[in-house]
């Protein structure tokens, strides 16, 4: 038996890149993956969010539990990030960046807690190496996206 068979999982920003990896990882796995994102993912139960809009999150989670009946697995992974000095950065760029990569994940896990904990399910938290440290030209990730420190 798989690691993860018959488990849901649902993994924010999953169509591509590490998130795309997760997911491809769980449905490896066992797990039926859900993913949500802006836009259309033909390879995962896409469902099409925007992670700045803060009733996103609990239409996601309660698409996935209308559709599996469950949820196991939360990754929050979506993030945006875009180059630019503050001097260079609008009040509304600063606004997205936190909406998308601290205050989703954090409605995301509201929104997800209650059939998580019926079946002792996880949450994952993508940070960023940019946590750790500001880059000049994305001062916004650092306080959007805490990098593990060990």
């Amino acid at each position: 038996m798989s690691r993860h068979q018959g488990k849901v999982a649902l993994v924010t920003g999953g169509r591509s890149g590490i998130g795309q990896a997760i997911a491809r990882r769980l449905a490896e796995d066992g797990a039926r993956v859900f993913t949500a994102q802006r836009g259309v993912d033909s390879e995962f139960e896409g469902i099409a969010a925007d992670m700045a809009d803060p009733s996103s999150p609990a239409a996601v989670v309660a698409e996935v539990i209308a559709r599996a009946g469950r949820l196991d697995i939360l990754v929050n992974n979506a993030g945006v990030m875009q180059e630019a000095r503050v001097e260079d950065m609008s009040l509304e760029d600063w606004q997205r960046t936190l909406a998308v990569n601290l205050t989703a994940p954090f409605l995301m896990i509201k929104a997800a807690l209650p059939a998580l904990r019926v079946g002792r399910g996880s949450i994952v938290n993508i940070g960023s190496i940019e946590g750790l440290g500001s880059n000049p030209t994305t001062p916004r990730i650092a306080p959007a996206k805490p990098g593990c420190t060990g």
